[in-house]
């Protein structure tokens, strides 16, 4: 991860850029500050604060264009941390101490007082880095508090502070554990009455024996909890002083014992859903998994669904049907053995994790259980031939999207149309892939990347509706050792499968927004689409590095657009709108590209927070002479609208579309009808 700089941006308000050279001049050379912007007056003050980041404010009192009222009332009024440095000319000085003073400015430095100007500003910026420091230990204890929540979800672990035998507070995981539908139940109960009576001595001495004075003893045991219902289970206990309200007591962790076991069945009989193995199922995912979204253990996760099990129930009764379900579960589990790790995951359906397994391996498996998994046999099937169960399963190496798109996809494949003896798959090895070429096409991307022989390319996005940013689709283009040039089609595969996209996107992400910058500052009003793959989106730090490159340049996100291919966002909509939803907090705008392809678009529009959607450039091609093309056109243009999203249409090669398009009520065109791709940020006539 990049290192934050380690140097305050410096804010100084003067009417002369000069005088702000001088002034910086001064603080380099005592190593003080390196980076500066300035403005001539408190206009906008707290917008040019949030958007560019400032850490030190320094007035130029002496300068007559500037306002000194009118600022130190804009900086009271922000209400705001950073210190504001306020100088003057000597004869002003008795003036404007008390102002300053009544304002919150820290200092007031005489003009001509270099020396004074350069301890203040190693007071402050020494200020500067304290409260830096102390905001990012905040913010990984509040990283840390959610880690420890999100890792007690979980693994289906309640929490509870109790203070003399009785609690003080629990969490929801622990009421569900216990057999309540709501925490306020459980705060009603002593402790003792949800433990079983043989283990209440071990209890009593843990209530005693526990000191506030030494936090970081702890207490493991294994008790047995009796749920609101009366039934009992097995549970580890994990006893520790600790304070609430800033009372002392103690934390306990209570970890069922059975969702842990690797092999097991997890079955809750108070969650019918089996919510308990889900979250079992999740925690196991992300052990094969490290900070990165890197795959540390390959593996397949299969989704095994009974089929038959509502007929079951339709015909022989609800009870009946589950004490045949668990009973199945029980004899999948024995089948499996130790080969993975099982757990019951909704009514009907059961997730399994194998370990370094391929392919070959995997269509056996999940043969010999589509062959051997049954119900027992006084289970009132109609058609003993067809198997029990259907099954689908999916191989995961590499990077992995978050676990609930993981089991998803393995759900998806299941109870899919595609379906072979009950049996469906999805893999990523590649197939028909000439071994040579792909070998030299990876070579001449190594090589572009090596050596700046890769390049973009622009086209533009007209506004039907009269925008007045200038929007263009960023393009990759590269040249190999010959000065060949190829296209993305002809490169962007081979880069997927060699492990070569993370590279090429950080490279265009990084050039796009320099583009922007250096463009910006030219005075054009330009905004970049950017498509983003799978595996990068998948990768944590992608928005890191976005940070980065906008700060390095100093580009506001707003005038970048991140393009999501409509394939990939249907299997990684977990993962994807925990990054919409990151990338919005630093204002960058997110699209879906080739919109439309699915049969339940709107889908998506619930599921994300979407600026733009870019339909399939198939919907343009020949769109004035097809009727069916202009109401499907029609139909995603107005779904768009409803949800507030702009709408682009790709594709366009003729003039007649445009006609439909502005019909329809297209926010946007793009095609080679309007302008080929080319090097030049430019709308040609």
């Amino acid at each position: 991860m990049p290192t934050p700089s380690q140097q305050p941006t410096l804010l100084i308000i003067t009417s002369e850029t000069s005088e702000a050279e001088r002034l910086m001049a001064v603080l380099r050379e005592a190593r003080l500050a390196e980076r500066s912007l300035s403005i001539p007056s408190a206009e906008h003050l707290d917008k040019v604060i949030a958007e560019r980041g400032c850490d030190l404010i320094l007035c130029c009192g002496y300068d007559r264009d500037v306002e000194v009222d009118t600022i130190l009332t804009a900086y009271k009024r922000l209400k705001t941390d950073i210190p504001l440095i306020l100088l003057a000319d000597p004869e002003q000085w008795e003036t404007l101490a008390g102002k300053a003073r009544r304002a919150g400015a820290r200092d007031l430095v005489r003009r001509a007082d270099p020396e004074h100007l350069r301890l203040s500003l190693g007071r402050e910026l020494a200020d500067w880095k304290a409260r830096r420091a102390a905001g990012a230990l905040d913010t990984r204890l509040r990283q840390c508090e959610q880690n420890t929540l999100r890792l007690t979800e979980i693994t289906g672990a309640g929490v509870a502070f109790v203070q003399d035998g009785l609690h003080i507070e629990v969490d929801d995981t622990y009421a569900r554990l216990f057999g309540h539908t709501s925490t306020d139940e459980v705060l009603a109960t002593p402790l003792l009455d949800l433990i079983a009576p043989e283990h209440h001595a071990a209890i009593r001495d843990l209530l005693k024996a526990s000191d506030p004075a030494t936090p970081n003893s702890a207490t493991l045991l294994d008790v047995t909890c009796q749920r609101a219902g009366a039934s009992r289970f097995q549970a580890r206990l994990l006893a520790s002083p600790s304070e609430f309200e800033g009372e002392p007591c103690l934390r306990l962790i209570f970890q069922p014992i059975e969702t842990a076991a690797k092999g097991e069945t997890v079955v809750e009989r108070d969650s019918p859903r089996g919510a308990a193995g889900l979250t079992a199922l999740i925690a196991e995912i992300e052990s094969h998994i490290d900070e990165q979204r890197l795959v540390t253990r390959p593996f397949a996760i299969f989704f095994i669904r009974v089929a038959k099990i509502l007929d079951v129930m339709r015909d022989m009764g609800l009870s009946i049907g589950l004490e045949l379900l668990d009973e199945f579960g029980e004899s999948l589990a024995t089948l499996i053995g130790e080969r993975g790790f099982l757990s019951r995951v909704s009514e009907d359906g059961f997730g399994l994790i194998v370990d370094g397994i391929d392919e070959v391996g995997a269509q056996a498996l999940a043969a010999e259980l589509n062959a051997q998994a049954r119900l027992p046999a006084r289970a009132a099937v109609q058609d003993a031939t067809v198997p029990d169960c259907q099954i689908g399963y999916f191989l995961v190496r590499d990077r992995a999207s978050a676990p609930e798109d993981i089991i998803n996809a393995a759900h998806r494949l299941c109870i899919g149309h595609r379906y072979t003896s009950g049996v469906t798959a999805e893999h990523e090895t590649p197939v028909n892939h000439d071994v040579d070429d792909e070998t030299v096409i990876a070579r001449k991307i190594e090589y572009a990347l090596r050596n700046e022989q890769l390049k973009l390319v622009y086209q533009p996005i007209i506004s039907l509706m009269g925008d007045n940013q200038e929007n263009y689709s960023v393009l990759l283009r590269l040249f190999d050792e010959d000065e060949n040039l190829l296209e993305a089609k002809d490169f962007i595969g081979t880069a997927i499968r060699q492990g070569l996209i993370e590279e090429l996107d950080k490279w265009t992400i990084r050039s796009a927004i320099q583009i922007i910058a250096q463009q910006r500052r030219a005075g054009q009003n330009l905004s970049l689409f950017i498509s983003l793959s799978e595996d990068t989106f998948k990768n944590p730090n992608t928005v890191l590095w976005i940070c980065d490159c906008l700060r390095e340049f100093d580009v506001r996100g707003n005038w970048l657009t991140i393009q999501l291919q409509e394939e990939v966002v249907i299997g990684n909509l977990a993962s994807l709108s925990k990054l919409v939803e990151t990338l919005h907090k630093i204002k960058c705008r997110v699209a879906i590209n080739h919109f439309g392809a699915t049969e339940r678009p709107e889908m998506l529009l619930q599921a994300l927070a979407l600026d733009f959607v870019l339909l399939r450039p198939l919907l343009a091609q020949g769109l004035a002479d097809d009727s069916a093309k202009q109401q499907r056109l029609l139909q995603l243009a107005t779904l768009a609208r409803e949800f507030n999203v702009k709408s682009v249409v790709t594709g366009v090669e003729d003039a007649r579309a445009l006609t439909v398009l502005w019909t329809a009520g297209v926010d946007y065109v793009q095609g080679n009808f309007l302008q080929r791709p080319s090097t030049t940020l430019q709308v040609q006539a």
